[in-house]
Parts: structure tokens; sequence; C-alpha cells
């Protein structure tokens, strides 16, 4: 089977995103990028019982490898992000409830927490375009740029990192600015964190990760 770890890593990705309420039925897809190929979840098919060998394995040119479904409707949006970012190993889609509910309500989400900076700031919103598009791919890459995540307009989010478990953690902490965003707002004018800030703590999270690696080594 090939990249059988990788469609492992997506089977479990996605199992963990439906216990956290994250994809439901079979919305959202999640894939895996190694060498020349890419694992990604299949299209239209229930992932209750997703087994690793349901994952689509595909070339850069799309066509598939190993697998016998379809893969993902958002196909076109994947390898358009693999294509324009090189540092991009893996890229989860999700329809969950408040980022989506933010995508239909802003253009930007802005900086409503410090941690906002490990998804590289406030996070554009990408304009609505019919789902599994060319043009909804184009969108989705040019508002990713200097981020690692972005919402989609009436549809949805997307964040990426350079493996599977860095890219699920964003969709989680994405979702949870989401919700924080919408319950702050909902309770009265929320305080916003200013560029000048952010980039403060970006250092500041380098500084950290340099200090937990010295003691790693």
């Amino acid at each position: 089977m090939k990249l059988k770890n990788e469609r492992e890593k997506i089977v479990f990705e996605i199992k963990r995103m439906q216990e956290m309420g994250l994809v439901i039925n079979t919305s959202g897809n999640i894939s895996i990028k190694k060498d020349e190929l890419i694992a990604i979840s299949p299209s239209g098919v229930s992932y209750d019982n997703l087994k690793s060998k349901d994952i689509v394995v595909l070339d850069k040119d799309k066509k598939i490898i190993e697998g016998d479904l379809l893969p993902s409707s958002e196909t076109n949006l994947h390898i358009s992000i693999y294509d324009k970012y090189s540092d991009v190993s893996a890229i989860v889609h999700t329809h969950s409830l408040y980022a989506t509910s933010v995508s239909t309500l802003l253009e930007e989400l802005p900086a409503i927490h410090y941690q906002i900076a490990d998804l590289g700031g406030p996070i554009k919103v990408a304009p609505y375009e019919t789902f599994g598009t060319e043009a909804l791919a184009i969108e989705v890459e040019k508002n990713l740029k200097g981020r690692k995540a972005v919402l989609m307009k009436n549809h949805g989010a997307v964040t990426v990192g350079s493996d599977i478990e860095k890219s699920a953690s964003r969709a989680i902490l994405l979702e949870w600015l989401c919700s924080l965003y919408l319950l702050s707002k909902n309770s009265g004018n929320p305080a916003i964190i200013d560029d000048k800030e952010i980039e403060n703590v970006k250092r500041q999270m380098g500084n950290f990760k340099n200090l937990r690696n010295s003691f790693l080594n």
C-alpha cells in the first residue's frame, strides 16, 4: 500500500475531528503530501467506517495512483495550496460550526487572542466561490498568503502545516478562536490585539520553541 502511514494518519485525524464536532457526515477533507504523491480523503463517503484503504493516492496532476474511490471534491484546492506553498505538507478543511459562522459575518477574523499568532495573525475570509472549483482554489490559495489558516465565506475553514498533527491542531485552534470571537461579540465590544503585539508574540513563541529544543538536545 502506497503512503500507508499517511493514509492511516488521515483516518485517525478524521475520526478525531468527528469526535470534536469539526467534521459532520462527509463534510470536510484532509490530505498529506509526501514527495510527489498526495494522500487525500475520498468524496461522498461516510467517515464512520473509513479505512486506510479508502484514502486515495494521487500524483501532482490529479491522476489516481492507488484507491478505488473518487478523491475529495476539493482536490483542486489541496493541490493548488501544495503547488503554491512548498512548506505545506498537510491540509485540513472543515465545515465546523463556529468557523463557518464567522465566515458569514466578517472579512477578517481579528486577533481576539494572542494564540492567533500561531496562525500568522488575523485570518482572512476568502470570497465565496462554488465548492470544488478552480475559482475557489485560487481564492483560498491567495488569501492564505502569510498565514496558516483561511476562512471561506459561507463554507468553512482551511488550516495548513508541515505535518498533519500541526494542521489538525490549527483547525482546533481556529474553531476555538472563532467561538471566542462570537461569544465576546455577542456580549459586548471585545478588545483586539494590534499587529505590533502579534509580532511580539511570534518572537516570544520562537524563544520558547528554542528553549524547549535546547532542553531536548
